[in-house]
């Protein structure tokens, strides 16, 4: 069955600058979403059913598995990320949802995509999910994601070279980003321009 095109979007700002709020905004409506949840705040503090298993979300994932709102969520849990985006890409294979990653620079580095997660990046678009990559260093963050992303949102920057980088991105001066206050964000749609 052919979907319409999902979107690749990357949400970067400091600590505490918004991007989790504009994201759970984001995807309120989504009735499959399924969120690498590093910090543990998805399950609790935004309505997912929490996983802690692979076990358990791979019977989640499943083709014809009930539509639900997951937060994957483990300590120590950043080895296991070709594992979780694996287990996402037969998910959003099997119907429409939106994947978040919270925090995309603590499971990638500034090169290529890890494998899984690369083939999302390139190829997952096709089956309609809306993909929400968040970091606050985007500098560290791998090429893959951003080169690919149909949207970046952008909210405050605590440091001068993360500015730079997502000025870069954004096609915009510097000093617009410099002039962000928490919950202020410019965006680049790369559709529309």
């Amino acid at each position: 069955e052919r979907r319409p095109d999902g979107e690749l979007i990357v949400v970067t700002g400091a600590s505490r600058s918004g991007k989790t709020q504009w994201t759970v905004r984001r995807v309120r409506s989504a009735r499959r979403l399924l969120v690498w949840d590093s910090m543990g705040e998805w399950g609790d503090r935004f309505g997912c059913r929490r996983v802690a298993t692979f076990a358990e979300l791979r019977e989640c994932v499943k083709p014809g598995a009930r539509a639900e709102r997951l937060a994957f969520y483990q300590p120590g849990m950043a080895q296991h990320f070709d594992v979780f985006c694996s287990l996402s890409w037969v998910w959003i294979r099997a119907a429409r949802g939106a994947l978040v990653i919270e925090e995309l620079s603590s499971v990638t580095s500034p090169g290529k995509a890890p494998r899984m997660w690369g083939e999302i990046c390139r190829a997952g678009l096709r089956y309609g999910p809306d993909i929400i990559a968040i970091t606050q260093r985007p500098a560290e963050s791998d090429k893959t994601c951003i080169g690919n992303a149909t949207l970046l949102h952008c909210h405050q920057m605590v440091r001068e070279a993360d500015e730079a980088y997502m000025a870069r991105e954004l096609r915009v001066p510097v000093a617009q980003l410099s002039r962000l206050r928490p919950l202020d964000w410019l965006e680049r749609d790369r559709r529309t321009h």
